[in-house]
């Protein structure tokens, strides 16, 4: 049913420096090249260039073909949600990328997509857009959408029998996130499954973006979200890495 429903049309709207900005560079660079050698006759400029070139290309197949931004979030942990079905609430959803990866892989369950639509990267983010990625998949009659803040949930305590966050929480500063938790540990149902997915600057990352991770995250990521996620009171199932990715499983008891 996945392979399927990934032939759907999505625009999950991530704006172009994103999806495209290496292209950009890569023809730029291959332009400058070009100049260098021909017209110029200067070989050191010449061969810095098309460096950077092959170094920008490369790095924008990574992001369509590693990354797949266009695609919905593969699920890192078969146990959660683990029987399929019930009600999910999707921390910071979006465009919908972990809403449907929910939707899609646990065909009875229901989620509540919450945001509160002011990601700047994501073009016309709002509930709309998530709605029509949802109708393209199909499940558009499983989701509810919520505009709300994530670190003062409108929803009475043990309401959710599992709850997803990518890439959402962790662009909190440290007091928003540790509110965050405290309001997910609250809605979630004892025993229910939290599935928390953040950016882990591995190697692939630092190919891509450098010194720019510098400015996100910590040092030792699996370390320190252990640390909050015990912190807030889950016990921790399961935790691990891909690429450019560390997740955590966690249940409150």
């Amino acid at each position: 049913m996945r392979a399927l429903v990934l032939a759907a049309a999505f625009d999950f709207g991530y704006t172009w420096p994103w999806t495209h900005g290496h292209l950009v560079v890569a023809l730029a660079a291959a332009a400058g090249a070009a100049l260098a050698w021909i017209r110029f006759k200067a070989a050191r400029t010449g061969v810095l260039l098309t460096l950077v070139a092959v170094w920008a290309f490369a790095a924008f197949l990574v992001v369509q073909f590693g990354f797949r931004l266009n695609d919905p979030v593969a699920l890192s942990a078969p146990r959660f949600l683990e029987n399929g079905s019930g009600r999910v609430l999707d921390l910071g959803s979006g465009s919908g990328r972990a809403t449907l990866a929910v939707l899609i892989e646990r065909p009875r369950a229901r989620v509540v997509a919450l945001d509160n639509w002011s990601a700047d990267y994501i073009e016309e983010n709002s509930p709309r857009r998530l709605l029509a990625n949802a109708e393209a998949a199909g499940v558009a009659d499983r989701v509810e959408v919520t505009t709300a803040d994530m670190r003062s949930l409108p929803f009475e305590a043990n309401t959710f029998d599992g709850i997803i966050s990518t890439y959402a929480i962790d662009h909190l500063n440290r007091e928003g996130r540790t509110r965050a938790l405290a309001e997910a540990f609250r809605v979630l149902k004892p025993g229910g499954t939290f599935l928390v997915m953040v950016i882990n600057a591995d190697r692939w990352l630092f190919f891509l973006y450098g010194p720019l991770l510098q400015m996100h995250g910590f040092r030792d990521v699996q370390e320190a979200w252990h640390g909050f996620l015990t912190g807030a009171g889950f016990e921790v199932l399961e935790q691990d890495r891909r690429t450019g990715t560390a997740y955590f499983l966690v249940r409150k008891p």
